[in-house]
């Protein structure tokens, strides 16, 4: 079966897809932190510093350069074993993003118990607060300003005909975060500042200045983002 084969039979595939209650018994002791923000704010730089198990999703997109099979996604190919997963549900959560591709985690990826960290897609949190995890938190990571984003995003080289569906997904999770107030606002101005805010948010506190600082940029970014 090629990729784009695959492709064409995934929405069928997932559709109203729920994992066994066996697979979400495994995930019941655990305590997901869960990243969210816009292409280029900074989701990877803090994770990678937290220091806490990062779940690795199994992905049917294109390894890139830079990336590594285990440590950055599990890129499938064997796209018939990865069916037979799918409709034995054996996945926590399945889902279709960007190309059209197949992201899933299995209960394998997280640790028994204790914290986790995923980067979760704004459109997704709810679906994963409903889980039954044994405590969700929501960190919503801010640039400072719109102008450094986008020398952000420039740094990144991405394509023009990417930007404008990368700045379309931004739009929501920007309203998103503005709307739900479960997630807290993490001011990624400098990278251990940021990461700093993060633990203490999993430790029970909250830097309220920051946290305030980092909404109200929220607030002028996706204002400028209307613009776009």
């Amino acid at each position: 079966m090629t990729h784009e084969e695959f492709k064409k039979i995934l929405p069928d595939l997932v559709k109203n897809y729920t994992a066994l209650p066996d697979v979400l018994q495994g995930i019941s002791n655990v305590d997901l932190l869960m990243i969210i923000g816009a292409s280029g704010v900074g989701k990877t730089s803090v994770i990678k510093r937290l220091g806490i198990p990062y779940v690795i999703a199994d992905t049917t997109r294109p390894i890139r350069p830079d990336e590594i099979n285990g440590s950055d996604y599990f890129f499938r190919t064997d796209y018939e074993q990865l069916i037979k997963e799918i409709e034995q549900r054996s996945f926590v959560q399945v889902n279709i993003f960007a190309n059209d591709d197949f992201y899933g985690t299995r209960a394998s990826a997280y640790p028994e118990l204790g914290f986790a960290v995923y980067a979760v897609v704004a459109d997704k949190t709810q679906e994963f607060r409903q889980l039954g995890f044994n405590e969700t938190y929501s960190a919503f990571i801010v640039p400072p300003t719109f102008i450094e984003w986008m020398d952000r995003m420039d740094r990144h080289n991405v394509e023009k005909d990417q930007l404008a569906g990368r700045l379309e997904e931004a739009k929501r999770s920007f309203k998103f975060a503005l709307n739900d107030p479960q997630t807290h606002f993490i001011l990624n101005d400098d990278i251990n500042l940021a990461v700093s805010q993060t633990k203490a948010l999993l430790g029970g506190s909250s830097d309220t200045g920051r946290e305030e600082k980092a909404r109200t940029a929220a607030e002028q970014i996706y204002k400028e983002l209307s613009f776009v």
